[in-house]
C-alpha cells in the first residue's frame, strides 16, 4: 500500500502516480512533478493546468505570473488558455 502526498491545488502523488482532485493524471511522471502556482503544474515532460495536459506548451521555458496567467518561450496563458493578444481575456459577470 502506498501512502499518497496531499500537495496543492488539489494535487497529489504516490511514488508512481500523480492525482488531481482524485483522478490519476494519465502519463504524468511522479518523479519529476511539481506544482507552480494558481492550479499549474509541470513535469520533465508536459505541463498541466488543473490536471488537464497544454498540448504545445514548452516545459523548459514555463512560468507563471500570477493571477492565472502563464507564460512560455511561445505562448501566453489564462486560466489553462492560450491568448494571443497583450492582455489575457476577461471574464465578465453579471
Amino acid at each position: 500500500m502506498s501512502i499518497i502526498e496531499p500537495l496543492a491545488f488539489g494535487y497529489a502523488k504516490d511514488p508512481w502516480s500523480v492525482y488531481f482532485a482524485g483522478r490519476k493524471i494519465e502519463g504524468a511522471s511522479s518523479m519529476t512533478f511539481q506544482v507552480l502556482d494558481d492550479g499549474y503544474s509541470k513535469d520533465s515532460w508536459n505541463v498541466y493546468y488543473m490536471g488537464q495536459k497544454l498540448d504545445g506548451a514548452s516545459v523548459l521555458s514555463f512560468e507563471t505570473l500570477g493571477q492565472g496567467i502563464a507564460k512560455d518561450a511561445f505562448h501566453h496563458y489564462y486560466c489553462g488558455q492560450k491568448y494571443n493578444s497583450l492582455t489575457p481575456p476577461m471574464h465578465t459577470f453579471k
